[in-house]
């Protein structure tokens, strides 16, 4: 099922992006829920501060969707916090760079 998104905060983070200016491929990838467990938010760290949740609706298990940082420009690698319905988060480092699709786990995230 694909789930229909809006993504907001975009401006935000094509700025925070940006400032770090090291140029990347296009950042338009999938994001996959494999877990258990609806996604609540879904959060990119830069300069020490959490962004505003990048997703406006719950993610549900086995949901699909594509995602755009509306940007190109910056560090490929960003730390990405993703919590979860049960209350349980996590975050680890993505290289965006090199996504095609984010596949989020309960304790991980994996990508292609």
């Amino acid at each position: 099922m694909i789930q229909s998104l809006v993504v907001s905060g975009m401006l935000f983070a094509a700025t925070m992006l940006a400032s770090s200016g090291a140029l990347a491929k296009e950042w338009v990838f999938y994001v996959e829920n494999k877990s258990d467990h609806s996604v609540l938010e879904f959060r990119t760290r830069e300069e020490g501060e959490w962004s505003k949740n990048w997703i406006s609706n719950r993610i549900e298990p086995g949901d699909k969707f594509e995602m755009d940082f509306g940007t190109s420009e910056g560090d490929c690698t960003i730390r990405t916090q993703i919590t979860f319905s049960d209350g349980s988060k996590f975050d680890a480092n993505v290289d965006y760079c090199k996504v095609t699709t984010l596949y989020l786990y309960e304790d991980k995230l994996r990508w292609d």
